[in-house]
């Protein structure tokens, strides 16, 4: 069995806050963690726990899903990588660039 890519889990997690334009130190309060555990976590040098991770998605509003995708290997997961694109980006936006989105797709 492989072990989980936390570096880039990391690397997504960081991405994620940045997008939101969350600093550390508001997901290290929510979770009651120093900043640095965070900043860890975000450049792979720490792995977080389950608990830390559903935590930290829930502060970034997302699933774990969108952390782990890449770790799937069960062929059920397979989803064309285009659709993979518009979901991760759909991911960033907020609701009224998501209802701007809709309105263009009803268009085209």
């Amino acid at each position: 069995m492989r072990e989980l890519d936390f570096a880039t889990i990391g690397q997504k997690i960081k991405a994620r806050r940045q997008a939101l334009g969350i600093k550390q130190e508001f997901i290290a309060n929510a979770l009651d963690v120093n900043p640095s555990h965070i900043s860890n976590i975000e450049c792979g040098r720490a792995a977080p726990s389950l608990t830390a991770l559903i935590n930290i998605a829930n502060v970034l509003k997302c699933s774990v899903d969108v952390f782990l995708e890449e770790e799937y290997t069960y062929s059920e997961k397979q989803i064309p990588e285009i659709n993979m694109q518009i979901l991760r980006k759909l991911d960033l936006m907020d609701k009224d660039h998501k209802d701007r989105f809709l309105k263009i797709m009803d268009l085209i």
